[in-house]
């Protein structure tokens, strides 16, 4: 299997990210092959064991993109609603349509599971998605949130973050 000139690229740049910060947002446009682009930085890092949480319906996709490549780790492809009842241990944690992380004002459950996981792993971490922000820019900081090396670090709540990055608009109708 052979990867597109800018899957190479973005590959090579996401591992440098990885191994300075732990984690890398492959913010990508639709239909780009965001999922192979994962799977080949997990190949250039020499992983062994991914973790690949996405929705219940890509499973077989992400299964079927693996097999083409024929990686040298072991992949465990789950759905969302079954980040409760992980167990083993990973080297990578691969979080496709990460825009699903970005609940506010408060983090979702999926988000506080996805940062226990993180947490109790220490893995490297990928987040995916075509659209980041679909609603708006706030989203970023809960996607983020479960990474210990992430930018907004420095604020122990949304409301912290908002007071920096997020301006307020009244609207009356």
């Amino acid at each position: 299997m052979e990867f597109r000139n800018y899957q190479t690229e973005i590959i090579q740049k996401a591992k440098g990210v990885l191994e300075a910060h732990r984690f890398v947002y492959l913010s990508m446009e639709v239909r780009t092959g965001k999922t192979l682009t994962a799977l080949g930085v997990a190949e250039k890092l020499g992983i062994t064991n991914l973790l690949f949480v996405t929705k219940k319906k890509a499973i077989g996709s992400i299964e079927a993109d693996n097999k083409k490549l024929m990686p040298g780790y072991q992949i465990t492809v789950i759905n969302y609603e079954s980040l409760h009842k992980v167990t083993g241990k990973f080297d990578l944690l691969v979080l496709d349509e990460a825009h699903t992380l970005g609940a506010y004002p408060k983090p979702s459950k999926r988000t506080r599971l996805v940062k226990e996981i993180i947490l109790r792993q220490n893995p490297f971490v990928i987040l995916m998605s075509g659209t980041p922000t679909p609603e708006s820019f706030s989203q970023i900081y809960h996607q983020v949130y479960a990474c210990p090396k992430n930018p907004f670090n420095q604020y122990q709540s949304f409301y912290k973050f908002a007071k920096e990055y997020v301006n307020v608009i009244q609207k009356v109708i």
